[in-house]
């Protein structure tokens, strides 16, 4: 028995002898090619397993690995590298950069690509591009960071949107956004701004902007204005880190070039106008004086003016205030048996810069994604967001405190005597609306989207996707009981006055898709997609508004008295149902072609048009894989391609547009229905043709690398309102009428100056160059108005401005002047005499950014700018405060003192009349070229090395400052801020870069950060 477990045990021995011989140790030392430097953190992996490592803070490594092994290392922006670690102790293995561009993978939504096999027209933003930034929505982020997507904010208010337009306007009434589509899912039109602000950039993985046919033409009848990709982060196979990054700031208005008048300049010109203002009035009155400033003597006017300068101060002091941005953001990623995980929580904070204004934001994800199978993977990505905002007005008058800022006289004492406020001349004072008049709103943004991919054989993926999509938005507006704005509107019978109000947005986007890859001969590479879709939306409405609240403190609908008659609940619904099929081709890494066609069927539209198809085809040829071309030592890249097809535009209409509606309501105490809109069994989607060519280079060792893009698209179809005769009992129907295009030219680079083992220095640039032209309108129309100033012409830009022509003053009365239609002096003002000003738009004929990066060992330094060239803005806010006399009760630049005082007086404006005869009219003297240049941001930031922060058990740690609109360069003294947005929610002066009008102003912003990773 002992010889039998003796011989056992020498048996065992062997055995486990043999196992641990088929196994060594090997070390060694990751580096890069281009630099020689030592490569921290590239993956090594045994091929075939799951084993593997990372190489430490010197690029070093040490694993054991079976004998015959092959292992595999890789790192972001470098080539994949095989090595064979048979009879080898000591590797060195030196990484080659990639073509950075045509490695690149490009996300379109449906699948991926490299650059390589793309031939179509799609910009790219990494994720460092937009990561650490002090502003809340990922739109406004993207601002001068691609070819031909112009951005602009639409004000300053925490948490607004942008407007973003891709190689132009491309519709009049139908919508003029983008697509939007995160981690698969398409987000419903009207819920994608807010989408934008609750997403976090810091989870962003890449974002691609699809441009031309060959891209958006895949999603069919909505690919019309071009679409943004947005692809969120998983866990790494790597590693497993946690984070937590820090950031707190402050913000303030950026200053401003109008001049206001001193107290004394204010109170002067009233007197030289012949004005009594009501605080020297009271003055006067009391120190028993004639209340008429022009009936004492110059000792008591002057007596009576310094009593007023005396308490004369700044209103942008009193009103506005230093803003205070905080951000708090944690995330916790990985790999853990064959599932990656990535989850995220942010909390972003951020006060206005005026009392009532801020924003206060959290934001929730958790993406999974696991192996259930080597042939089967399930992967879940949900996102959830709450924003919560406090409002101020913006509207035309005193209720809005940045129209305030500008009105209010210096003169006008904030409170009075009693400790009341002081209602000034305007007759209402804001900071205490500020306080009696609160608006809040929220809204909860949330998807999910759920996936099935299988793998049954080499090649092939099937899967299936479920997306959800949620936009919940909610408003309460509260004019309290006893507030002074309760007073002029409330009833006294029911004072206080209450308004909730609010939707809900519920999508589902069912994608099921098949993709298989194959090659035939080692030449012929192809890959087909086919795709089936069904969404479906659901949107609902409600608005609560009551009166006669017992107190300021019981705002809730339940404690009012009556209700306000306005209580009023909705509901509508779309569906669209779609296939999908496209074939990418290319033969030996050198010829491409690309071919797509989509069928879509909406709800939305006509009987007779509720179906539409849209294809697209492109070609590409990578000169640089010819023979003829490998010996152009300088020349990495050189690929040509092309592209044309066709898409539609689905948005910016309501659901029920095309269908005859009836109303409800009440004649002789019975309900009666009444039919309130026309059908139109023809009504379908705007359609688009684009057609696109493009060059694709990298040259010197890939140090200059970029892209020249050439675009011409037409729109026909647009939706319009046509008059219809009386007889009908309707005004007017939409139908699918008139045409415009855009053509242009995109072109970016990107150049690494200094590319060595210590320093790099980067720079980057792009513009677009877009003109746009309406073609035909609908039969009779010569133009349409656009908020007074503008109209949609054949002929010309869209939003094209119409204005009477100003003619200066006539020096020997101090007349103003104009010119009639035939170019004639005149000075009666009529608008009849308004001529289009041809070239004079909004839209600019050139915009892009620019900006620089460098580094040297642990820190970093970048800045960005951005631009815009060749547009017009009305601008009203100049009009008001160089008003001609017209404004003389309120506060006024000093502009307005250069006015005609003697004949022979030139380059002055008219002669002031506070009798209210003069005043300002609609001319072209307010037309103001708004050329810029913005210094958008510079960030200052120091990464600590690893071989200090590892001693501490830390990944890495990363500080910076940063500082946000430092500098605006304004070569045709734009008078405000050049960059404009919307003019006034409330007014109706929605169109980008049309008109200013006291809306939110921009702010600049000064923050510091911290990053640390376990």
């Amino acid at each position: 028995m002992k010889k039998l477990v003796l011989a056992f045990l020498c048996f065992s021995m062997l055995c486990i002898t043999q196992v641990f011989a088929q196994s060594h140790s090997v070390t060694g030392v990751v580096t890069g090619k281009d630099d020689g430097k030592p490569i921290p953190g590239a993956t090594l992996r045994v091929k075939g397993q799951n084993s593997g490592s990372q190489t430490d803070v010197n690029g070093k490594f040490s694993l054991t690995v079976p004998d015959n092994a092959t292992l595999s290392f890789s790192f972001l922006g470098y080539l994949t590298q095989d090595v064979s670690v048979a009879g080898k102790s000591s590797l060195t293995v030196v990484l080659v950069p990639s073509n950075r561009e045509l490695d690149e993978v490009v996300v379109t939504g449906y699948q991926t690509k490299t650059r390589a096999n793309n031939t179509a027209a799609i910009s790219t933003i990494s994720p460092k591009e937009i990561a650490d930034k002090p502003i809340p929505g990922i739109d406004n982020l993207l601002q001068g960071k691609a070819a031909g997507v112009q951005i602009t904010t639409e004000n300053g208010r925490p948490g607004a949107n942008a407007f973003i337009r891709i190689r132009g306007t491309g519709s009049v009434n139908a919508s003029q956004q983008p697509l939007l589509v995160v981690d698969g899912v398409q987000i419903p039109d009207a819920a994608a701004p807010e989408f934008y602000n609750t997403l976090n950039a810091n989870d962003v993985a890449n974002i691609s902007v699809l441009k031309d046919a060959s891209a958006s033409s895949l999603y069919g009848a909505r690919g019309s204005n071009g679409v943004v990709v947005i692809t969120t982060k998983n866990g790494s196979e790597s590693s497993n880190h946690i984070s937590y990054t820090f950031q707190y700031g402050t913000n303030r208005k950026i200053p401003d070039n109008f001049q206001m008048m001193s107290a004394a300049q204010k109170l002067q010109y009233e007197y030289d106008l012949g004005y009594t203002n009501g605080d020297l009035a009271n003055y006067l009155s009391a120190n028993n004086l004639p209340t008429d400033v022009t009936q004492i003597t110059d000792a008591q006017r002057q007596t009576a003016f310094n009593a007023l300068i005396a308490q004369s101060h700044n209103w942008q002091d009193d009103i506005l205030r230093s803003g205070k941005i905080m951000q708090h953001q944690l995330v916790i990623s990985g790999h853990e048996n064959k599932t990656n995980y990535y989850a995220s929580f942010q909390k972003y904070d951020e006060d206005g810069i005026v009392v009532g204004s801020n924003l206060n934001k959290y934001n929730g994800k958790l993406n999974l994604s696991t192996e259930v199978k080597p042939y089967l993977t399930l992967s879940n990505n949900l996102s959830l967001g709450e924003r919560s905002t406090n409002e101020t007005r913006d509207r035309y008058n005193a209720q809005n405190p940045f129209y305030a800022i500008y009105a209010y006289n210096p003169y006008e004492k904030v409170y009075n005597a009693d400790g009341s406020y002081n209602l000034t001349s305007q007759g209402f004072p804001i900071l205490e609306a500020l306080k009696n008049n609160p608006e809040n709103q929220k809204y909860l943004n949330g998807y999910n989207t759920t996936t099935v991919d299988f793998h049954p054989i080499k090649g092939l993926s099937i899967s299936s996707q479920i997306g959800l999509t949620l936009n919940d938005y909610t408003r309460e507006y509260f004019i309290k009981p006893g507030s002074i704005l309760d007073n002029y509107v409330g009833d006294p019978a029911a004072p206080g006055d209450k308004t909730d109000n609010g939707s809900r947005d519920f999508n589902y986007d069912w994608i099921n898709k098949a993709i298989y890859r194959f090659d035939v001969n080692s030449d012929h590479h192809f890959t087909i997609l086919g795709v089936q879709e069904f969404q479906k939306d659901v949107f609902t409405s409600y608005t609560l508004e009551s009166k006669g609240f017992p107190s300021p403190d019981l705002p809730t609908q339940d404690n009012a008295s009556a209700n306000s008659g306005k209580n009023s609940t909705s509901y509508s619904a779309y569906t669209i149902a779609s296939l999908l099929g496209e074939v990418d081709y290319n033969y030996k890494g050198k010829y491409f072609v690309t071919g797509s066609i989509r069928n879509d069927g909406s709800s939305r539209f006509g009987a007779n048009n509720r179906y539409g198809t849209f294809g697209a085809g492109s070609i590409g040829w990578l000169i640089t894989s010819e023979d003829f071309a490998k010996n152009i030592t300088w020349l990495n890249v050189l690929k040509l391609r092309a592209s044309i097809g066709n898409t539609g535009n689905f948005s910016g209409i309501s659901n029920y547009q095309a269908l005859g509606l009836y109303g409800f309501g009440n004649y002789g105490g019975k309900s009666t229905a009444i039919p309130t809109q026309i059908p139109n069994p023809n009504l379908t989607w705007e359609k688009k043709l684009k057609r696109d060519v493009g060059i694709d280079f990298e040259l010197f060792n890939s140090r200059i690398t970029g892209s020249f893009e050439y675009y011409n698209e037409t729109t026909s179809g647009l939706l319009f309102q046509l008059p219809v005769s009386q007889t009908t009992g309707f005004s007017a129907v939409y139908k699918n009428v008139g045409g415009l295009y855009n053509k242009g030219i995109d072109l970016s680079l990107n150049g690494d100056i200094v590319r060595n083992k210590d320093v790099k220095w980067s720079v980057y640039g792009n513009i677009n160059y877009n003109k746009n032209k309406v073609t035909s309108l609908y039969s009779g129309a010569n133009e349409i108005a656009s908020n007074g100033v503008g109209v949609v012409k054949p002929g010309e830009a869209i939003y094209t401005y119409k204005v009477v022509r100003y003619a200066g003053v006539n020096s020997q009365t101090g007349a103003a002047q104009f010119l009639d239609k035939n170019g004639n002096i005149t000075e009666t003002y009529n608008f009849d005499n308004a001529v289009v000003e041809s070239g004079k738009s909004p839209n600019p004929k050139f915009y892009g950014g620019f900006g620089t990066s460098v580094s040297y060992k642990g820190f970093e330094l970048t800045a960005d700018f951005t631009y815009s060239y060749g547009g017009y803005t009305y601008n009203n806010v100049y009009q008001n405060l160089d008003a001609w006399g017209s404004n003389y009760y309120q506060a006024q630049s000093t502009l307005a003192l250069n006015y005609w005082k003697k004949p022979g007086d030139v380059n002055v404006l008219p002669k002031p009349d506070a009798a209210g005869a003069d005043q300002t009219y609609v001319t072209d003297q307010y037309l103001q070229k708004d050329d810029y240049i913005r210094f958008r941001t510079l960030q200052l930031a120091y990464t600590l090395p690893k071989a200090i922060t590892q001693k501490f058990k830390v990944y890495s740690l990363r500080v910076f400052l940063q500082g946000q609109n430092l500098l605006t360069i304004n070569p045709h003294h734009f008078f405000g801020d050049p960059e404009v947005g919307i003019g006034s929610v409330e007014s109706g002066l929605l169109i980008p870069g049309q008109n200013t009008l006291y809306s939110y102003p921009s702010t600049r912003q000064f923050t510091f950060g911290a990053n640390i990773t376990f």
